[in-house]
């Protein structure tokens, strides 16, 4: 159904205004590994340079290469041989670096940051590429850009759409378990994007499609109804899984923006990240860390139901504001990651005061909307978190060795690090960042 809706939107003009569009082929079920041979020879590729790490190369990457072989297909590859694959400037090096000039065309192997990868190796040498998904774990399939770490800050680098995206149901059943339960949590997050999508929509006028939000809605509503059967590997409810991930990717395609799959619990997950290459502190899987970033955000947006805008606190609090004490915290906390988000804010601005000014006398007079806003679209955090129960994912940030101390100034921090306007963003204009923690 899902898969239906979204081609349902391609190629259409929407009510939003704009014309929803999206090219790539995606091929989800049992045994359609097999077809890839003929899906190569749709571009007239000869020669193939195949990427993959050393879990994924043995999860399908061999299968892949035997398979282009036998049908006289050049094969080159390139296995990572790290354990713990960063997408950051030095893998894509060695993945540039290792590719081979001659090669027509592209194929991932793997799920996240092999896609991440790839996609850039692709866009970089102008050339068709095919991801061979080998886990339902993240929704970056049929986006067009790659979530990398660069100079110690999480970024989202234009890179390049998939051509063609395979799910071969018998692979993606055979991921390790903890994979198929990130793929969930990260369309767990779609709630809170969703409903952060609206608000900032009520307060700055950013566009909004109600049809790609509603194609996103229906994608995660068939995720949650398939959970049962996730971790018991049934095949019906991993393509679910699966197809509402890759919807979701496509979803950020037709909005031109990653809004429709993305909020504050995302960034929560970057700044655990970016901690993590900095600091080695612990970090997760990325739906994992997602799940349990909305799980802390439901918690926070009903905090926020509890209040009524109060003028005069929010202005004196925003008066009170020293940026550059602030960015020595940012710096203290984050590291040289902190630097990009310094710089980011002098194109921003989003301290100004007078567009606070501004923002505040929006939000105080749509106070009623944003918060129906709030109630439709957010569970509530009892009922997600017996969701997380059933899905053995993590409602703390102890249970993936993170100080609960620090949720504090993870929380605080998310609001400099993309131009997006968010939870904390919304808690700073209103003066209660401090109340709802």
């Amino acid at each position: 159904m899902s898969l239906e809706m979204m081609n349902s939107l391609n190629g259409k003009i929407c009510s939003c205004g704009k014309q929803h569009t999206f090219s790539s082929k995606v091929v989800v079920g049992q045994g359609v590994l097999s077809k890839l041979p003929q899906m190569v020879k749709e571009f007239n590729a000869k020669n193939v340079f195949v990427i993959a790490d050393k879990n994924t190369y043995k999860a399908a990457g061999e299968m892949v290469c035997k398979l282009l072989e036998s049908d006289d297909f050049i094969v080159n590859s390139y296995v990572f041989r790290a354990e713990n694959l960063e997408p950051d400037e030095a893998n894509v090096g060695l993945a540039v670096m290792n590719f081979k000039s001659d090669s027509d065309l592209v194929i991932g192997v793997g799920s996240g940051v092999i896609n991440d990868i790839s996609k850039i190796v692709a866009a970089v040498s102008n050339k068709p590429y095919i991801i061979v998904a080998t886990a339902p774990s993240m929704d970056g399939y049929a986006s067009a850009t790659s979530s990398m770490t660069c100079d110690g800050l999480k970024i989202s680098l234009p890179s390049k759409c998939a051509d063609v995206i395979i799910g071969d149901t018998d692979i993606l059943c055979a991921a390790p378990l903890k994979l198929l339960s990130s793929g969930v949590g990260d369309m767990l997050a779609k709630y809170v994007s969703i409903c952060e999508w609206r608000i900032s929509n009520v307060v700055n006028g950013e566009y909004y499609c109600e049809e790609i939000a509603e194609l996103v809605r229906k994608s995660l509503k068939k995720c949650i109804d398939n959970a049962d059967g996730l971790l018991k590997r049934d095949k019906d409810a991993v393509a679910a899984v699966f197809e509402g991930l890759v919807v979701c990717g496509v979803a950020m395609k037709y909005a031109g923006v990653s809004r429709p799959a993305s909020g504050v619990e995302h960034y929560l997950s970057h700044i655990w990240d970016m901690r993590a290459v900095e600091f080695k502190t612990p970090c997760e899987l990325h739906g994992v860390q997602c799940a349990l970033g909305t799980a802390i955000a439901l918690k926070m947006y009903e905090k926020v139901l509890t209040f009524t805008p109060d003028k005069s606190i929010a202005i004196a609090k925003t008066e009170q504001f020293n940026y550059e004490k602030w960015s020595d915290e940012l710096r203290k906390f984050l590291g040289k990651g902190a630097e990009s988000m310094i710089a980011l804010e002098e194109k921003e601005g989003k301290y100004n005061l007078a567009s606070h000014k501004k923002r505040l006398e929006i939000i105080i007079s749509n106070w009623d909307k944003i918060t129906q806003i709030i109630k439709e679209e957010l569970p509530s955090s009892k009922d997600f978190e017996a969701l997380l129960d059933k899905l053995d994912l993590p409602k703390t940030m102890q249970e993936i060795g993170l100080d609960e101390n620090i949720l504090p100034m993870t929380f605080k921090s998310t609001k400099d690090i993309r131009d997006k306007y968010v939870l904390s963003r919304l808690c700073w204009d209103l003066g209660i960042t401090d109340e709802i923690m």
